[in-house]
Order: C-alpha cells, then structure tokens, then sequence
C-alpha cells in the first residue's frame, strides 16, 4: 500500500518535468450552407498555397499555379517543383527530402504574403507520417516558437505558415 502513495506523487512530479510540444492542425473547411450575410468583394489575392508530398518530391503550388510549371500551364505533374534531396536514399530515410528547399520557397511566399498564414498540405499513401511532420515544420520556419505566444501577441518574423490544413491524397 505505501508504493502505491510513493508512486501517485512520482507520476505527478514527472509530469510536471516532461516537455510536450503539439501542432495545431486543421481538417480542409467545407460548407454545406451559404452563409446569411454576404461577405463584401475582397480585392486582395489570396495566397492559396499548397503542398504535396510525392514519392519523388514536392510539388508546391499557389492560386492554382504550379510553381516551376511551363509558361500557360497551370500544372505540369510531369517533375516535382523540388525534387529529393537524396534520390537513391531508402524510403525510410527521412532526410531524403530537401527540407531546405522548401522552406526557402516558404519564405519567399512569406515576403510577397507576409499576411498569410495558412498552408494546405497533402501527401500520397506511402508518405511516412514523419515525412509530414517535418514538412509542416519547414513550412512553419525552423526558427519559430509558438509555444511562448500569448493570444493576443504578435506572431515572431521566424514564423511561417504555422496554421496547416491537411488533406487527403496529393494531386
């Protein structure tokens, strides 16, 4: 009986020690209803930038375009817009992507919508889930530390697209 009030308090203390950290994620929004207020015209171009994680790369486009796709074309699936880092690595081998590469075009995108902060992310079926992982942390900015940000604080400039929307099958 007396382990029993030595663990309680054990468990409790370890908790208190252990670091957790979660990526706040969101399921793709759909409606089903219009809303009842019409929202005024925006004027502004909206970003819609979006990853997919291909068994060969990333193919990263914005506003229904592709980038690096051919002029007067929208997509070109032919290539990945960044292809692997190490295209001879195992598939297990996580750092065969080009993390790099990608979180370079992310800031680019940051530059010219430092407003936006909303990623679409999508993967292929035999995309391991850590592949995913460390691709919303290169699209969030390696730098960025959400865990110190109040509510009503501004974002730090290391900060990216830290609100990613996952969705379903890449293409």
């Amino acid at each position: 009986m007396n382990i029993m009030f030595l663990l309680i308090p054990a468990l409790l203390l370890a908790m208190e020690v252990a670091s957790m950290a979660a990526v706040a994620i969101s399921p793709p929004k759909h409606t089903d209803a219009p809303t009842t207020e019409p929202k005024p015209p925006d004027d502004t171009k909206k970003l819609e930038l979006k990853v997919f994680i291909l068994s060969d790369g990333f193919r990263v486009s914005s506003a229904a375009q592709q980038q690096g796709a051919d002029a007067g074309k929208a997509l070109d699936s032919s290539a990945p817009t960044i292809p692997l880092a190490k295209p001879n690595a195992a598939a297990d081998d996580y750092d065969r992507y080009d993390y790099a590469a990608l979180g370079a075009i992310a800031l680019d995108f940051k530059s010219a919508y430092p407003s936006e902060t909303v990623v679409t992310i999508s993967a292929e079926n035999d995309v391991p889930a850590q592949v995913l992982i460390e691709t919303m942390d290169a699209l969030r900015g390696w730098d960025c530390k959400l865990g110190q940000v109040k509510a009503d604080e501004e974002m730090p400039e290391a900060c990216m697209f830290f609100r990613p929307v996952i969705e379903a099958g890449a293409g």
